[in-house]
């Protein structure tokens, strides 16, 4: 095998074939973008613009904060029927199609669900006080990774208008916010 500098690998030995400058290249992003909509309280896709070169026709693929926050807090995460909080699944375990998938951590996603249809109080305790804990934990894989090394949860109830306010911030090494949301769940209020 012949080195030619790192990206300028090449060779013809036997049949192994190591392209040239593969590595060099712009990296191309493969996953695409989870948008927050707020007028629909749901994550989305959006088409690519004109300046993703290499995402022609794609799904826009820019922000993997974004992305990462709105997978992890509104991914139905799966909730054991011992659970001291399942009787806020009106019997269902809720879930997603990743929970076949033999992982070595946890599986992603929150419990946030949960609180769609739970009424203000849950076990002596504010719904907000269930949301934050719950996005806490959904959260803490982002700083795990290195994403960020502080997250700040907040929530706030706001019964007459029959939602709650999650508000999430990220922050980086340097201190500095990198990544800065409000989210509104709402409620059903279906007392049990």
């Amino acid at each position: 095998m012949r080195n030619q500098g790192f990206c300028g690998i090449a060779s013809m030995a036997s049949d192994v074939v190591i392209r040239v400058a593969e590595g060099c290249a712009e990296e191309f992003n493969l996953l695409w973008d989870t948008v927050w909509n707020p007028n629909r309280g749901v994550g989305d896709w959006a088409p690519a613009k004109p300046d993703e070169i290499n995402n022609r026709g794609g799904l826009r693929a820019k922000a993997a904060i974004e992305t990462a926050v709105i997978l992890a807090l509104f991914t139905d995460k799966r909730i054991a029927p011992d659970h001291p909080l399942y009787f806020l699944a009106d019997g269902e375990q809720g879930g997603y199609w990743g929970d076949g998938v033999p992982l070595e951590d946890d599986h992603p996603g929150s419990w946030l669900w949960l609180l769609e249809r739970a009424p203000l109080t849950i076990l002596g305790l504010p719904a907000s006080h269930y949301a934050e804990q719950f996005a806490i934990e959904a959260l803490a894989p982002l700083k795990d990774q290195g994403v960020c090394v502080r997250i700040d949860v907040s929530a706030t109830q706001y019964p007459i208008e029959g939602r709650l306010e999650l508000s999430v911030a990220l922050y980086g090494r340097d201190g500095a916010l990198v990544y800065n949301r409000n989210f509104d769940v709402l409620w059903n209020q279906v007392a049990r």
